[in-house]
């Protein structure tokens, strides 16, 4: 590992802004590319993916995301980092998926003794769940009514909804919102081999897709600390530390005025970081409720924030709200109001009059976007 290298905080900040696509330059159009650069889309909130997406390209639509989650589509939704819904590009999803397996196969195990059901109870209802979609995709409902039609006497809803669970986090089957509006799920299952064609999840040895996990978090986000990578990923010391030591002629100790901590990135990305041009002080951009950009970090995220305003802007679980970004620091928050259809918003601090002019111009075109879909 390279000895310490010390950056300014500005020049962190303008180079995370560049790699996540909401800096001063064009973000990268194609989803799948948008994804990679943030090591996965988060996507717990319908809202987040498509707000994630429109607030780095302008020009994005509804539909785009819609089609890149169909059958045939560049994107795939699993459950893996923190137990969180994420889209992944086909061709990165088998290493998130493999690295967090044991997390959502654990949680599913247990939730299942909770309502009496063994491991091998989960299995059969989940092997159903797979034979009830081979002649084709279904909706939530019709496969849950489906498998308590095929299996009379048997129609435990519990055990029903936790084997289909079950087959999900396992990498059989697979789902997405099918519907036409990103104000409502429908939520479609299908067998993952018809919804996507040659992707496998399962298979990928579990260390090697744990260091490719962790490689990637490095390049999306690094520099960063080891527990801004446990708080990530979800996962536990002993499995990040090996990933970490395998890495380790890859890395770098970086220092960031500021900041008491040591952090690591990777030796590759150091020059892109290093010369990334501080942003304006009026660069003004709106992130998503659960952005990828602040959801990346946890033990070194004041470096984004006024530690004044923690609790503003993140919530009591540590999710972080939808914010309002000036020169790469969150200066407040904003939300969408479902009822009246109208973005909301609140500053931390008085900002200059042309700032205020142009968070105003990002909330009138973040409404009107998201206006534009049916509630």
């Amino acid at each position: 590992m390279a000895a310490s290298v010390i950056l300014p905080a500005p020049v962190e900040r303008a180079a995370l802004a560049a790699r996540h696509g909401w800096g001063p330059d064009s973000a990268p159009a194609p989803l799948a590319a948008l994804a990679t650069a943030q090591a996965g889309l988060h996507a717990a909130r319908l809202l987040t993916p498509y707000v994630t997406a429109h607030t780095r390209n302008p020009a994005f639509t509804g539909d785009e995301l819609r089609a890149a989650l169909s059958p045939g589509g560049t994107l795939v939704k699993i459950r893996c980092m923190r137990r969180t819904l994420h889209l992944w590009p086909l061709d990165q999803a088998p290493d998130a998926h493999m690295a967090t397996l044991r997390l959502r196969l654990g949680a599913t195990r247990a939730t299942a003794r909770r309502h009496g059901l063994a491991e091998a109870g989960l299995r059969r209802w989940g092997q159903r769940a797979v034979d009830a979609l081979a002649a084709g995709p279904l909706s939530d409902r019709d496969l849950q009514n489906h498998l308590a039609k095929q299996h009379p006497g048997r129609t435990d809803v519990a055990a029903i909804r936790l084997g289909i669970k079950w087959a999900w986090e396992s990498g059989h089957i697979t789902y997405r919102n099918a519907s036409a509006s990103l104000h409502r799920e429908e939520r479609q299952y299908a067998l993952l081999s018809h919804a996507h064609p040659g992707l496998a999840l399962t298979g990928r040895d579990t260390r090697a897709a744990t260091i490719a996990l962790v490689r990637r978090y490095l390049h999306a986000y690094g520099p960063a600390a080891e527990g801004d990578v446990l708080w990530w990923t979800g996962l536990t010391r002993a499995e990040i530390t090996p990933a970490l030591a395998a890495l380790r002629q890859d890395l770098v100790r970086v220092r960031i005025d500021g900041l008491p901590d040591e952090l690591l990135a990777l030796e590759e990305d150091l020059e892109r970081i290093r010369s990334a041009p501080p942003l304006p002080a009026g660069h003004v951009r709106l992130l998503a409720f659960e952005d990828p950009t602040f959801k990346g970090y946890f033990t070194t995220r004041s470096r984004y924030h006024d530690p004044a305003h923690t609790a503003q802007a993140f919530n009591t679980i540590g999710e972080v709200r939808a914010a309002i970004n000036v020169a790469g620091r969150i200066a407040g928050t904003w939300a969408w109001d479902k009822r009246t259809r109208t973005v909301r918003s609140t500053l931390f601090t008085t900002q200059p009059a042309a700032v205020r002019r142009l968070i105003r111009h990002h909330l009138e075109r973040v409404e009107t976007f998201l206006r534009t879909e049916p509630s």
